[in-house]
């Protein structure tokens, strides 16, 4: 079995630089263990004041009357402006004000706990640059200090520093390895599940499918989901699988030399089964070096860097592509698959009447549609501690709410819940499928719970 650990590559393709910014891009999560003094956990990034209503963006939003507690929410999202130059479909429209419309709704509906408001901070990062991530981990903490945060995907490194450097409260998007829950402990969630139980699960599903028995299996990973697959090949040992090609590379940058090499050692080993663990751009530049070759194994693939998005995908070969089925743990597909979503079709309605713009709703899942309904996920788990902490908000209590908080329905991922054992909130998958000539992600299968040891 081919095994490689590398140096990373510092060449640059504009096809790669397309490929990470359609899957929203790999990034780099190198940590940064410089110390900061802990922080009083009170709730010190507020103000108080009197309230009679306020107007915002042109809505008839009311706050109620008497003293109110303004706490500082910080909205980390990725800044995708230089890649949607390239493909307007790239766009992830404006985070800062999908956040602010669903903080608008709360107001609205009366759904904010009695004497609490909310102050939005926006803080874009670029998406491949780990030190952008670490300024706005300072940035938010020491100059803005705010109450806690909630983050985008490919944010790791800077959720890391959040949690770890300034004990600040965090909800981050992407699942991280198991000890990054320990050193961010307790303060780190993630909308979605930790790599072992994520690779585990997918493993599992891959088995369920019947397309492993009796195949040679290949895998191309990314270091810095070394203990994900560590956990992965153990489960795949045990269950007997033939994983007979494996090969690491660094995730940093943009693609890499191991991007043709992995799908060398597939040929030469009969790989029939492929499973990409990587970031989109190694992603297509594998896809395209199989191409050239004439070579065209079966992919199984899953979300990870975004693979699961109808923009990230559809840039892949039709002949290479077409038809592969993954494993999920958002909602993709579900429109175009005549599921009805009431609640993602509520948030994103709630969105247009904010910002005084139509969302179309046929056809590809744009970066925009489906970074509005991440939104509406992240905030509703956040809206969920708050309230639960209401009587005495401190980030300890906001801590506890969120795992004492029970199961939370979302509009654009699986449910889930967190627990004082698990900071990762999804708890199920489905399966979905690629159709190139749509081109779009469908869903053909309902939702199961994901394996957790």
């Amino acid at each position: 079995m081919h095994t490689n650990h590398f140096r990373p590559s510092r060449h640059r393709r504009i096809a790669g630089l397309l490929a990470v910014a359609a899957l929203l891009a790999a990034c780099s999560d190198n940590g940064d263990n410089s110390t900061a003094t802990e922080p009083d956990n009170s709730v010190d990034s507020t103000q108080t004041s009197d309230s009679n209503g306020s107007d915002t963006n042109g809505s008839d939003t009311t706050v109620a009357s008497g003293p109110t507690t303004v706490i500082k929410i910080g909205y980390a999202f990725p800044d995708l402006a230089a890649f949607a130059v390239l493909n307007e479909s790239f766009a992830i429209g404006d985070p800062a004000l999908q956040a602010e419309a669903v903080v608008d709704n709360w107001r609205r509906e009366g759904l904010l706990p009695a004497g609490i408001d909310i102050e939005l901070v926006a803080a874009p990062y670029a998406i491949v640059d780990p030190q952008s991530k670490q300024g706005v981990c300072t940035s938010l903490a020491q100059d803005d200090q705010v109450f806690a945060v909630v983050s985008g995907i490919s944010f790791t490194v800077g959720a890391e520093c959040l949690a770890t450097r300034y004990q600040v409260p965090v909800i981050d998007t992407d699942g991280g390895e198991p000890s990054l829950y320990e050193r961010g402990a307790p303060w780190l969630f993630t909308l979605r599940p930790d790599t072992a139980t994520n690779l585990v699960s997918y493993g599992q599903w891959a088995i369920d499918s019947g397309e492993l028995e009796g195949k040679r299996v290949g895998m191309y990973f990314e270091t810095k989901i070394v203990e994900g697959v560590t956990a992965l090949t153990e489960f795949f040992d045990q269950a007997g699988v033939n994983l007979v090609s494996v090969t690491e590379t660094s995730g940093i940058g943009i693609g890499g030399a191991e991007d043709t090499l992995s799908i060398e050692r597939f040929i030469d080993e009969d790989v029939e089964v492929g499973l990409p663990l990587v970031g989109g751009s190694s992603a297509a530049n594998m896809y395209n070096y199989a191409e050239g070759q004439d070579y065209h194994p079966l992919y199984l693939d899953m979300d990870y860097s975004e693979h699961t998005t109808d923009i990230a995908a559809k840039t892949n070969p039709a002949s290479q592509y077409d038809g592969v089925r993954a494993m999920t743990v958002t909602r993709v597909g579900e429109r175009v698959s005549g599921i009805d979503n009431p609640g993602a079709e509520a948030c994103v309605a709630n969105y247009e009447r904010y910002a005084a713009v139509d969302i179309p709703r046929d056809g590809v899942e744009t970066g925009e549609f489906s970074s509005i309904l991440r939104t509406c996920d992240l905030f509703a788990v956040l809206l969920s501690g708050l309230i639960g902490a209401a009587d005495d908000l401190t980030r300890e209590n906001f801590v506890a709410a969120l795992e004492n908080g029970g199961p939370i329905e979302l509009v654009g991922s699986g449910n889930g819940s967190f627990s004082a054992d698990d900071h990762s909130f999804i708890d199920e998958y489905r399966t979905i499928q690629w159709d190139a000539a749509c081109p779009c992600w469908k869903a053909v299968s309902d939702f199961a719970p994901l394996v957790r040891s």
